[in-house]
């Protein structure tokens, strides 16, 4: 592993965004027997552009995008992109379609000097990243995710006791845990625990056992995009994206 670069003040100097753009998107046909995921438009651009550049805004200047299903059109991409201001590097490293998560990240280490961002290629949220990485130094964790809250799909009854009497209905209602969205920001001693053929979960779960990761809430806007529903509505709520507009870091 090369040298980190020397810190420049911001949270984020040492920091490279490490996107898992690898998968199949099965759920997301037609779109995906031509795109990979992270290349399905919303709004007419890809889904990767709008995340590319809403972490370049908030001070991220390296990139590596973990490839696999259909690669070459990410390098396409990657070629043909107009790259917003302050981005260094964008690198894709290919680990193949059935690779997992792990794998590649660990395929992306060359490429990351200091600590990685991992990011979900699918997933849009307006994570605070200054915020998310004072949070991680602060407590020395080596890992830290950024949770959501958890809203049920469904509306909810409420009954009285053992009757059948209706108490309440509430529709789709934010529950009392929190979801794993991505934008893990993972020491790299973290990376030194990663073991190939296995994915995050895993990943974290060890950690966890060692008391080493911590939860980043983010409350803001989260946007996921795994079927054409789903792709219908981040179509509806992008503009979101557009908030840190000429504003850096």
């Amino acid at each position: 592993m090369s040298t980190p670069p020397p810190d420049t003040g911001s949270p984020l100097s040492d920091v490279t965004a490490v996107l898992l753009c690898g998968g199949k998107g099965e759920r997301l046909r037609p779109f995906t027997e031509h795109l990979p995921k992270p290349l399905v438009p919303l709004r007419g651009k890809p889904l990767l552009q709008h995340l590319l550049r809403y972490l370049s805004l908030q001070g991220v200047r390296r990139f590596v995008l973990c490839t696999g299903y259909k690669a070459e059109a990410i390098v396409r991409f990657v070629e043909e992109l107009s790259l917003p201001s302050g981005i260094e590097e964008v690198v894709c490293v290919d680990s193949g379609e059935d690779a997992s998560m792990a794998d590649r990240v660990l395929d992306a280490r060359r490429h990351v000097p200091g600590r990685a961002l991992v990011c979900y290629g699918d997933t849009l949220a307006n994570v605070d990243l200054g915020s998310l990485a004072r949070h991680h130094t602060e407590a020395g964790a080596l890992a830290t995710m950024t949770v959501y809250p958890l809203q049920s799909p469904y509306g909810i009854v409420s009954m009285d006791g053992d009757t059948d009497r209706v108490s309440g209905l509430l529709e789709k209602p934010v529950l009392p845990y929190w979801i794993n969205i991505g934008f893990i920001l993972c020491e790299p001693a973290a990376l030194d625990e990663m073991r190939r053929g296995t994915d995050l979960m895993m990943f974290l779960g060890a950690l966890t056992k060692r008391g080493a990761v911590r939860a980043h809430k983010h409350q803001g806007k989260h946007l996921t995009v795994n079927t054409e529903k789903e792709r219908t509505e981040a179509e509806g709520e992008i503009e979101f994206f557009t908030l840190l507009e000429g504003t850096g870091t």
